[in-house]
């Protein structure tokens, strides 16, 4: 079996402060996710397009989510396991221990 990882930049949200613009970074462990959902509908031959009809999701939603800036409700994390025919454990699995530290040293 092969197990794909990446290296994870620890990132973080800033809160927006009284007269400036909020910083859109994302936090590691939805990028962990994100990155594993992208692979998985990727290797499916699914389609971004295709995937958003399905869950009746916008197309800018799913890439939020792919690219880490937005973080997957459990609820939808759990239709698209159904949807790309793994379990929900899929996207949290074949990382490394330093990897899945950062993961959850990220704040919620």
């Amino acid at each position: 079996m092969t197990v794909l990882t990446w290296p994870i930049a620890a990132t973080f949200i800033e809160p927006p402060r009284a007269g400036k613009a909020a910083t859109i970074t994302q936090y590691a462990s939805n990028t962990c996710v994100g990155r594993r959902l992208r692979v998985r509908r990727t290797s499916r031959g699914i389609s971004e397009g295709e995937l958003c009809d399905k869950l009746g999701i916008d197309r800018h939603d799913l890439n939020a989510y792919e690219q880490g800036a937005k973080r997957v409700r459990a609820n939808l994390l759990l239709r698209i396991a159904d949807l790309l025919n793994v379990r929900p454990d899929h996207f949290f699995q074949g990382y490394t221990a330093e990897e899945l530290s950062v993961c959850l040293e990220s704040p919620l």
